[in-house]
């Protein structure tokens, strides 16, 4: 167990032992001597009926602070007994993007009576009408906006009054008086030029931008490439709508990596993967699971039925049967290795569709020489079974060819996928592997029945 956990699982026991004192303010105390990330990780762990009493206590700015940093399942969760004022006051803490994510989580109906009494929903509102997997859905209307004629001395002296969020003064935009996006500075810039320097002589003309539209996958790649603390996000007129901040794309990060790991693992995303483990019920983890489990299960009958094609094979020589799980297996983990390669490259755009046969070209060298040092291997190994030489090459020259296969087939799927805007790791994972079994297994005995000659 690491510090941290421990440090947590203490907390949570010292907040818990306060609250069976019958002393909240304590328990308030303890968990307030903690940052907000830390907070949430200790809330969470804490039962409904604990959060329910800490909430309240905890003061208007600090309750918001918290519900920032928690899971939006268990922010909700956590809401549910608050009044539509005490919601209110919550709501008009948090950062807008943040509000709007959770206010857009809520019934219809509880949610337009929470706008209706906050004072800045006017903020918060037209965040509400994007898609949350988008820019628009991921931006925050907390940034600093100035004219072009605004001096330096301006600047820094409005930078003053609005005592801003420190994610965002990194860069001050420029905007005409239509609210056009004509530029960005940057804070160094901005304190190191003469008080009389304006924003339109030393701002950056060329600025990347996004449309609210654009996908939330696409924003955090260019934040990432050009290295940026923030992101604009226009309309199609070029009006400057909000800013994607650095931390956001953790979050994008984070979901999309969650993602694309339950696809590989064949299971279904949804509401579910945004759950944490513990928050999510037996039924809605077996509902998540079964379809791809049975499609899985019926896609391996092929390899029954390929055994049951060679069962005279099978019967004439028994100890084909021995290595069946050793060529399967190594076919599966040589794919398997394959596709979690190629997916990587395409995720970071290292290779494109039109590399396609390059891919193809790569993996087949290594496939040939993985199969061959481990084919080496396999040949040694089945001497030692004293199944003969004869059978013992049979099985060394199958893990070349399997290996050269699944190599192969693993570095294609993802790319043809990906071409016809299919997710990769949706058909890349289990069900690639499920196939590199039973075309192994037609490998296997087609190269047993060439080179044994009992068969």
């Amino acid at each position: 167990m690491s510090e941290r956990d421990r440090t947590t699982e203490r907390a949570v026991e010292e907040i818990r032992s306060a609250l069976d004192r019958q002393n909240p303010d304590e328990a308030v105390k303890i968990l307030m001597g903690y940052r907000p990330a830390d907070q949430a990780e200790i809330f969470h762990q804490l039962d409904e009926q604990d959060r329910e009493t800490l909430l309240p206590r905890l003061g208007t700015a600090a309750a918001a602070d918290l519900l920032e940093e928690l899971e939006d399942v268990t922010a909700i969760e956590t809401l549910e007994d608050l009044s539509v004022e005490q919601l209110a006051d919550l709501f008009d803490e948090m950062e807008p993007d943040e509000a709007a994510d959770l206010l857009g989580d809520l019934p219809q109906k509880q949610a337009t009576q929470i706008l209706a009494e906050m004072e800045n929903a006017e903020e918060v509102i037209p965040l509400l009408g994007y898609p949350d997997e988008t820019a628009g859905g991921r931006m925050t209307t907390s940034f600093i906006a100035l004219r072009p004629h605004t001096t330096a001395e301006q600047a820094i002296e409005f930078l003053r009054q609005v005592h801003p969020d420190a994610e965002i003064p990194y860069y001050l935009f420029v905007v005409d008086r239509d609210k056009r996006l004509a530029g960005v500075v940057g804070l160094r810039e901005l304190v190191t030029v003469s008080p009389d320097t304006t924003m339109e002589s030393i701002m950056i003309r060329e600025v990347v931008r996004v449309e609210a539209g654009t996908d939330q996958e696409a924003v955090a790649e260019l934040i990432t490439r050009y290295n940026l603390a923030a992101l604009p996000v226009v309309d199609e007129n070029n009006h400057l709508l909000g800013v994607v901040t650095r931390d956001d794309v953790a979050d994008v990060l984070e979901e999309e990596a969650t993602e694309d790991i339950l696809h590989l693992g064949a299971v279904e995303t949804g509401p579910l993967s945004d759950k944490p483990y513990w928050s999510q019920r037996v039924t809605d983890m077996v509902r998540s699971r079964f379809f791809w489990l049975l499609t899985l299960f019926i896609a391996e009958t092929l390899t029954g039925t390929v055994l049951r094609y060679y069962e005279a094979e099978l019967k004439t020589v028994v100890s084909l049967a021995f290595f069946v799980p050793l060529l399967i297996g190594t076919g599966g983990n040589a794919g398997s290795q394959t596709v979690s390669t190629v997916i990587r490259a395409l995720a970071l755009r290292e290779i494109r569709t039109g590399d396609m046969l390059r891919v193809f070209w790569r993996e087949v060298r290594v496939g040939l020489i993985l199969g061959f040092l481990v084919g080496i291997i396999a040949y040694l190994r089945a001497l030692l079974w004293g199944v003969g030489q004869e059978m013992a090459l049979t099985v060394s020259i199958t893990v070349v060819a399997i290996c050269t296969w699944a190599t192969t087939v693993a570095s294609l799927i993802p790319v043809i996928a990906f071409k016809l805007g299919i997710d990769p790791t949706v058909v890349s994972g289990p069900l690639m592997a499920t196939l590199i079994d039973a075309t192994g297994l037609v490998i296997y005995f087609s190269l047993a029945a060439w080179l044994l000659p009992q068969l």
